[in-house]
């Protein structure tokens, strides 16, 4: 067999920030010596359509494996990637015409079966993980319609089978460097770690507007700090990583995983930095000391909502005293820290909107005198299907149920939309103020 590994493109265009593929290559170093395979990741270029063309013609693939990691940039951006996953599948057919062409990733696990009707070119698609399912989609005993997860056609129809079993994350396949050389995304970023590291997957936590445990599980399965810190000091070594970020929902829980890796790290004493989405409630000083010490570089919260309203529409289980003591542990820190606030939540009424704004300016002023608030990040709720804010919205008829979700929609009525920009005008002046030490003494 020749197989063909794709990541299709899903970034902006001209950003310039690079993300290593670290599903596709786990699945790349599946693939046995005995079989051939190429990889191309479209991110890389500026221009991928070219050499996707020539790597099709020339490689002549019997199997093209199409990644899709992406469905939007989110952000309040109205831009959708399927185009991408549209054009790939499109080209492979007509320049591989005897190509079976699969389709994977996270963003086709959301919509798999819907994405299956929208690209007629697409054969098979994976659901959810690959690690157990994709070798033995490749190794021709088992017809790959019978296994758990896939999506394939059947007499005109789409059918998809059950979810098997999900990988244990201490018999994670290494990366394959060869296939997809860390090298090739080391230079270049300014604002993300090149290279993530997987310390678990799946959430028990219910936030309204997540989808991760339909992606992961709604529980956590956890990694072995040392096999964590065994990857990061090997990426390290190998390639001069010197910034890594964790893809944890959730990074600081369960505590005791998190302060275990924490000391792995100190042990080894490795040099390196890192990043994570912190929990706001979970977060103790001796927890945050642990982590600089351990080489913490920057803190990402994502508490969501500036009201009590808003953290209970969102199921945050959190309070705004929870966000505030957060801020103040990192603000003594020093260490630098961004923040996720979504605005403009269902139910909002113009009497919740001095409590946001009096919320913001709290956090604003905890951490002006440190000056470590990296930046405040502000967008409303994107819509996805199966996600409980979703399923709220249609109970409630708010949200016509014809909506199609596929493409960017996102909860924002117009007549409340203004405070979002008048809030990300108040933190772009209070963070420059912050930063050049500036006694702006302003409030809004």
């Amino acid at each position: 067999m020749r197989i063909l590994l794709v990541q299709v493109p899903t970034s902006h265009l001209g950003a310039g920030e690079r993300v290593y593929p670290l599903g596709l290559s786990r699945l790349s170093g599946l693939i046995p010596p005995y079989m051939k395979k190429q990889a191309l990741d479209m991110n890389l270029l500026p221009d991928p359509w070219p050499v996707l063309r020539d790597k099709l013609t020339e490689f002549q693939p019997d199997t093209v494996m199409l990644s899709f990691r992406n469905l939007d940039p989110l952000a309040g951006h109205q831009t959708s990637y399927l185009s991408s996953l549209k054009t790939a599948a499109q080209m492979a057919r007509l320049l591989a015409p005897d190509a079976g062409i699969w389709a994977g990733g996270p963003a086709f696990s959301l919509f798999g079966e819907r994405l299956m009707r929208e690209i007629p070119e697409i054969d098979l698609g994976l659901i959810s993980e690959g690690e157990i399912v994709f070798p033995k989609m490749i190794s021709g005993e088992i017809p790959p319609e019978s296994l758990p997860g896939v999506v394939w056609r059947k007499d005109g129809q789409i059918v998809a089978n059950p979810l098997g079993e999900k990988t244990d994350l201490n018999a994670l396949p290494p990366m394959d460097i060869r296939t997809f050389s860390p090298d090739d995304y080391m230079n270049g970023n300014m604002y993300v770690a090149a290279v993530g590291i997987e310390g678990k997957r799946g959430c028990d936590l219910q936030c309204g507007y997540c989808i991760y445990p339909c992606l992961g599980g709604r529980r956590m399965r956890l990694r072995s700090p040392e096999k964590i810190v065994d990857e990061m000091e090997f990426i390290h070594e190998k390639f001069g990583a010197k910034l890594f970020h964790f893809t944890d929902s959730v990074l600081n829980r369960p505590a005791d995983h998190f302060e275990d890796v924490c000391r792995a790290l100190i042990r080894r004493k490795l040099e390196v930095s890192w990043t994570g989405f912190f929990r706001e409630d979970t977060l103790t000083q001796s927890q945050c000391d642990l982590a600089l010490n351990a080489g913490l570089i920057a803190i990402y919260f994502s508490g969501d909502a500036l009201s009590d309203h808003g953290l209970k529409v969102l199921n945050k289980h959190l309070t705004k005293a929870d966000l505030f003591r957060a801020s103040r542990i990192t603000a003594e820190s020093g260490v630098l820290t961004m923040c996720h606030f979504l605005m403009n939540l269902p139910g909002e009424l113009p009497a919740h909107e001095a409590e946001v704004r009096e919320t913001m300016e709290r956090i604003l002023e905890i951490h002006a005198p440190a000056g470590n608030l990296g930046a405040v990040i502000l967008n409303t709720v994107r819509l996805y299907p199966g996600a409980p804010l979703t399923r709220r919205l249609l109970r409630r008829e708010t949200l016509d149920p014809s909506t199609d979700l596929l493409y960017p929609v996102y909860y924002n009525p117009p007549a409340t939309s203004h405070l979002l920009h008048e809030l990300q005008a108040r933190c772009h002046s209070a963070g420059i103020f912050s930063h050049l030490k500036l006694d702006g003494n302003m409030s809004f």
